[in-house]
């Protein structure tokens, strides 16, 4: 009998532990105090996380939320908007984190940060770094678990070291990835509002140097026919590279069909190697290429062996300058941005939109990159 009620009191104490609400839990770890007290501001937050069920909050420490600008904490929307971001639908353990990319959907429903297909939900992605589980978000920027596994009655509470970014458009993702030269291909073009605009898309997003590579070709280009090969980068569904397989058929917004291979762990378009790999939108996922793919070389095939691939274009030779930069801000070292955002597509940051009208004004747009794009 003495066993019996010594297991029996051991259950009830570790039921009880298990069974404090979010607020008892976040009132008594003080390195979450910013964040309980940002999340206190809204009450229908906070009444959301009390009546919920099996979900998990990375909860960004004191220091992480201190980056977190005025002109965000000052508008209520932006500020529920993140709070949600941080919210993930499912419970996630720490052993949960592995050394592929996993795709966890959030409580995210802010239209200009989900702009995907019926039954989408806006994502972030998971994977082990080290010793530390890793949570990536808008813009790709990283956020360390510091302290995992904090139970509480509706799930789990990850601290993390870094405030996530809120998914951005195309254009602004691009310009914060250094992918300058598509930024401003697709204003070229006439294709930036187009593209920032569609629902639910993969990008397979040609790099700087890739331009590079064929810079004799593109000065002779005209809008429309940089737009075809623009829209031979886009596939029209949202595909992480876990969704990815060897010799997948995809067709492309041009019309034309893309090839996908796989090799030794590598993942291949047509001809172009895959070298970073989703980067989450706010209407999909980057996947950047280091070849233009050549919607006239569909049968373009990769040379899995080399350390490079040869453009798709034959008569294609290389230029030192970076074509369509002109006008196009870079990534700032912070990105940290002390001005209001500008508002594109959807009320998102349009950097595109913004070269257009003004350089001034497209710098902007791309400073907003790692904390602005958290908002607008």
């Amino acid at each position: 009998m003495p066993c019996l009620t010594s297991l029996t009191l051991l259950f009830t104490l570790a039921a009880g532990c298990i069974a404090q609400s979010i607020n008892e839990l976040l009132s008594g770890v003080p390195e979450l105090s910013n964040f309980t007290s940002l999340a206190l501001t809204d009450p229908g937050f906070i009444a959301t996380l009390s009546g919920a069920s099996n979900i998990t909050i990375l909860a960004p420490n004191n220091q992480a939320l201190k980056a977190v600008p005025a002109y965000i904490t000052d508008h209520a929307d932006h500020v529920r908007a993140l709070l949600d971001y941080h919210v993930l639908n499912g419970t996630y353990r720490s052993g949960d984190f592995g050394d592929e990319p996993k795709f966890w959907p959030t409580l995210l429903t802010h239209p200009h940060f989900v702009n995907l297909t019926v039954g989408e939900k806006q994502v972030v992605k998971a994977a082990r770094m080290g010793d530390h589980g890793t949570v990536y978000s808008g813009l790709d920027r990283p956020a360390m678990v510091s302290r995992a596994d904090m139970n509480f009655n509706g799930g789990l509470v990850h601290i993390i070291d870094s405030a996530l970014v809120l998914p951005a458009n195309v254009s602004t993702t691009a310009i914060s990835s250094n992918l300058t030269a598509v930024a401003g291909a697709l204003v070229t073009s006439n294709l930036a509002h187009t593209v920032n605009a569609l629902s639910g898309i993969t990008i397979f997003a040609p790099s700087n140097g890739a331009f590079q590579a064929i810079g004799n070709l593109v000065g002779r280009l005209s809008p429309e026919e940089l737009a075809s090969i623009l829209n031979y980068h886009v596939v029209p569904v949202r595909a992480f590279t876990v969704d990815l397989t060897n010799n997948q058929k995809l067709e492309t917004a041009q019309g034309g069909e893309i090839t996908v291979r796989t090799s030794n762990g590598d993942v291949y378009v047509n001809g172009a190697k895959v070298i970073t790999t989703n980067i989450i939108t706010n209407n999909g996922v980057i996947h950047i290429i280091d070849g233009v793919l050549n919607p006239n070389a569909t049968d373009d095939e990769p040379d899995t062996g080399a350390s490079t691939q040869a453009p798709a274009f034959p008569s294609a030779t290389g230029s030192s300058d970076v074509p369509f930069t002109s006008g196009v801000p870079t990534p700032t070292a912070s990105g940290i941005a002390t001005s209001s955002p500008t508002s594109g597509t959807g009320g998102q940051p349009n950097a595109a939109a913004s070269i257009t009208g003004s350089a001034v004004i497209a710098v902007i747009g791309a400073v907003l990159a790692l904390a602005a794009s958290m908002v607008v």
